[in-house]
């Protein structure tokens, strides 16, 4: 074999090591987008909302309602009329008034004291569980997007301290003190942010004052759930309560922590 020919050889073998390996094309986001929306069937729905919503500067979105859920809508949101839905004849009180009602620890459910005409009777609403909760929000999380959760995440990050955040991706919650009130707030994804009362030796049970719902359009009934995502509720929770802590308390449902709607 001729020199020529051993030194073109030794060339080519030079070149094929020293070649860089094939490049897999990577998936664009539109492709990669194309592939989550094919498993949402109320992405174009989502969609449509979105873009009303935009054409009518409303900066907090639509609802989205869905068959089988009842909407509670915040009466300041400016189209709570248009969500406003009558009582049908099937569900009106037949002339019952209610005259009061309260919880019953021992019982672990609603009594209720009715009037009618004059005569007054008693009633036991059925006894709530935690499970019913979550089963309910679990079927309402269809309102919710991949693509608006991942931005709350990503703006709920700006906010927060990189422990604070972690705690939240790997547990769904996160805590905060309040340097005005001292007030110790466990910040919950889809549960009522709790608070914690101030002071206490370190390491010793903190009292819970209350469980603070608040849903700032609107939320599905008897669930967890609300027409924003869930992060988003978080931000709206933390933002209010580092701005305004009294209007935090005063927008907020205050359950008490043996209520099964506090999420303990």
């Amino acid at each position: 074999m001729s020199k020529n020919r051993q030194s073109r050889r030794a060339h080519v073998a030079k070149q094929k090591r020293n070649a860089s390996p094939p490049v897999r094309p990577t998936p664009s986001p539109s492709r990669g987008l194309r592939a989550v929306r094919a498993f949402d069937p109320l992405h174009h729905l989502r969609e449509r909302l979105f873009e009303v919503a935009g054409h009518r500067a409303e900066w907090a979105g639509i609802p989205m309602p869905l068959g089988g859920e009842r909407l509670i809508v915040e009466p300041s949101y400016p189209f709570a009329a248009a969500f406003d839905v009558p009582v049908s004849a099937e569900d009106a009180d037949d002339g019952w008034r209610l005259r009061n009602q309260w919880y019953s620890a021992r019982h672990r459910c609603d009594i209720l004291i009715m009037e009618k005409d004059g005569r007054i009777e008693h009633g036991k609403l059925p006894a709530s569980h935690h499970i019913d909760l979550d089963l309910r929000t679990l079927g309402c999380s269809a309102a919710w997007g991949l693509e608006q959760e991942g931005r709350a995440v990503q703006l709920l990050g700006t906010m927060l301290r990189h422990h604070a955040l972690k705690q939240y991706l790997l547990t769904g919650m996160f805590i905060e003190t309040s340097p005005r009130s001292g007030v110790t707030y466990v910040f919950r994804k889809l549960k009522p942010t709790v608070a914690l009362a101030a002071g206490g030796a370190p390491g010793a049970h903190r009292r819970i004052l209350a469980a603070l719902c608040m849903h700032p359009i609107a939320y599905y009934a008897d669930s967890w759930a609300g027409v924003m995502c869930p992060t988003d509720d978080v931000i709206a929770h933390l933002a209010l309560m580092r701005g305004d802590e009294a209007m935090f308390w005063r927008r907020s449902n205050q359950h008490p922590p043996h209520r099964p709607q506090a999420g303990l």
